[in-house]
């Protein structure tokens, strides 16, 4: 049995049913945490989860392993999500501050520049999960999406470029701009 996941996909594109389950396994999980942290709706998340394995399904004869099938597979539930997003026309609800950066192991937590105060001072665990929730809930929708793919997801600019089909430097500018405004919101609230 192939074990790369391009190989898989191939062996499913050939008829192996065997090698699909294996992909379904592997990524499920990856993807529901992408679209909960998108939508916060554990219902909606499973939902898009089966509706993108179901887009993979019916688009596996025009799968060519050209990019990772890791890009192939959150191109294909980012613009589920878009679509579904669009005619839902409701926003993302919350993200947990406890979601982990790129920054050595750092949470979004730790984005907010730390003051020392009183224990008695100090702002309630879930209050400041709600502040980072409300925050990220006020980024642009492309700001918020480079994010949290690379911050959740670990994906690489390149592969969010390709997800997303917007240029390398985009990607850049969206995620240093909402780390920028996240700081900037969570600075304020907390300050």
């Amino acid at each position: 049995m192939p074990a790369s996941n391009r190989e898989l996909m191939v062996a499913y594109q050939q008829g192996d049913p065997e090698a699909f389950a294996i992909l379904y396994d592997r990524h499920s999980r990856a993807l529901a945490n992408y679209f909960y942290k998108m939508c916060y709706d554990r219902a909606l998340a499973e939902d898009l989860v089966q509706e993108t394995w179901l887009r993979v399904i019916r688009s596996r004869d025009r799968y060519e392993p050209k990019a990772t099938f890791r890009t192939f597979l959150f191109t294909v539930a980012t613009n589920l999500y878009i679509d579904r997003h669009r005619s839902r026309k409701s926003a993302p609800k919350m993200v947990s501050a406890d979601l982990p950066a790129r920054e050595e192991g750092a949470t979004i937590g730790d984005l907010i520049e730390s003051r020392d105060r009183a224990p008695g001072d100090k702002v309630d665990d879930r209050e400041a999960a709600a502040l980072v929730q409300q925050a990220l809930q006020q980024l642009p929708e492309g700001q918020r999406e480079v994010f949290l793919l690379a911050e959740s997801q670990g994906l690489k600019y390149r592969e969010i470029s390709e997800i997303l089909g917007i240029p390398v430097g985009t990607v850049k500018s969206r995620m240093n701009a909402a780390i920028t405004q996240l700081r900037g919101m969570l600075g304020r609230a907390l300050g």
